[in-house]
């Protein structure tokens, strides 16, 4: 297939943008060529609209999405423990396998028509754990997307509960295999791992050479985190830590020297009153820093501008941030997942994936390389997303997901949320 007529950003480190040209998609989901259209087998016809790759997202938790509107009782959590203890881990600890499937499956669908093709999850259902990442695996497939899959190790349920979120791990990074999933080891952080736990972790992936997807300094109960972790083996180049936000110089250092992803997550961030990272000096030190949503949102474009404001707020430099959230979300987010997963996403080349999103955005005004951080900023960011392609192969089309029924989905969620509802009462 061809798609014709289209306004091509690359994202290719020559960040080329063609007004109007053709990418072709191989039989393999792959890129052909770029350019001027041959004479294919199959076209579709852009109709004008910008062609840019798919957007990622590096770190999520889907298992949140049926948590929509769910009543809190008793008076609002004032700390970031007490949401923690009187949403998040009552919610994880009601989940069975059906409200981990429907999650899933209704974020991936929101997901994908806000332009995702890739999203990276950490997973927790401490009542439903053994198989809750084929289930997740499972929406992967059936709505198409790609997902690097992890389940969260935590002794805050005893050790029974511990041990079997290793079992899990490890099973489920035994058997991921294929394009579209892949597989990380799961921790929730350093303030909730024992000594005896992270040691059993840290042998188990390095049996399997897989990296660790944990959350990180989110909080300033978990200040010290950065140096623990390096002590027990925890940091690497195939580590993701989300957040880091409670860090000082000479954790920065160390996240650098080990070659550590810091997830950036800024509304969840705002949302839970726990600080704004530090992502200017992250950045200067050496620190790949991408960008995620922690469940919070779908929109990928709302986090990058949140990023991008937060730090001239941070700083109070007006100046400042355009390389960094420009960099966290569009160059930096595909190296993570080529550095640990080995797929070529995130750029309109020759030989990567076909993972393409297409913008009903006509620029009003010149658009070229120098100037594009404005349009994405104040115009591709506020366009609808027509169509999805991942691995070759739509996934949205004028503006509907075409791999499920959205609205037998949605019904089905809205029952299975009722059934959660009143177990999480119950806790």
């Amino acid at each position: 297939m061809i798609i014709t007529n289209a306004r091509i950003l690359t994202f290719d480190g020559d960040n080329r943008v063609l007004d109007s040209g053709s990418v072709e998609i191989r039989p393999d989901g792959t890129i052909g060529q770029i350019g001027q259209a041959s004479r294919p087998v199959q076209s579709y016809d852009a109709q004008g609209r910008l062609l840019m790759p798919a957007l990622i997202n590096c770190h999520t938790h889907l298992y949140s999405t049926l948590a929509r509107g769910i009543p809190l009782p008793g008076r609002p959590p004032k700390s970031f423990r007490q949401i923690l203890r009187k949403l998040w881990w009552k919610l994880d600890c009601a989940l069975n396998e059906d409200d981990i499937y429907y999650s899933a499956l209704v974020g991936l669908v929101d997901s994908a028509k806000c332009g995702v093709g890739t999203l990276i999850d950490h997973h927790s259902s401490p009542n439903a754990c053994t198989g809750s990442l084929d289930r997740i695996a499972q929406a992967f497939h059936e709505v198409g997307l790609r997902g690097a899959l992890c389940y969260e190790t935590s002794d805050r349920n005893g050790a029974r509960k511990a041990d079997e979120a290793i079992r899990e791990n490890i099973r489920f990074l035994e058997r991921a295999r294929g394009n579209l999933i892949a597989a990380h080891f799961g921790l929730h952080a350093a303030f909730t791992l024992s000594d005896r736990t992270l040691r059993r972790c840290v042998e188990a992936a390095q049996s399997l050479e897989a990296g660790f997807h944990v959350h990180v300094a989110e909080d300033a109960c978990d200040a010290a985190a950065v140096q623990r972790l390096a002590s027990f083996g925890v940091l690497g180049e195939k580590t993701l830590a989300a957040h880091c936000l409670h860090v000082d110089a000479t954790d920065v250092a160390t996240l650098a020297r080990h070659h550590v992803n810091v997830i950036h997550n800024p509304q969840s961030n705002c949302n839970n009153a726990v600080g704004t990272a530090k992502l200017l000096e992250l950045m200067r030190r050496g620190v790949n820093v991408g960008l995620g949503s922690d469940g919070y949102s779908p929109r990928l474009w709302d986090e990058f501008k949140t990023a991008f404001h937060l730090q001239k707020l941070r700083t109070g430099d007006p100046r400042v941030a355009y390389a960094e959230a420009y960099a966290a979300a569009f160059v930096n987010n595909s190296a993570i997942v080529r550095k640990v997963w080995g797929m070529d996403i995130g750029r309109i080349a020759r030989g990567a994936s076909a993972d393409l999103i297409l913008v009903d955005y006509f620029p009003p005004t010149p658009l070229h390389r120098d100037n594009l951080f404005g349009h994405l900023l104040f115009g591709i960011s506020n366009a609808p997303i027509d169509s999805l392609i991942v691995n070759g192969r739509f996934i949205v089309q004028n503006r509907q997901c075409v791999t499920v029924d959205e609205r037998a989905v949605a019904e089905r969620a809205t029952v299975q949320a009722r059934s959660l509802w009143r177990r999480f009462e119950q806790l």
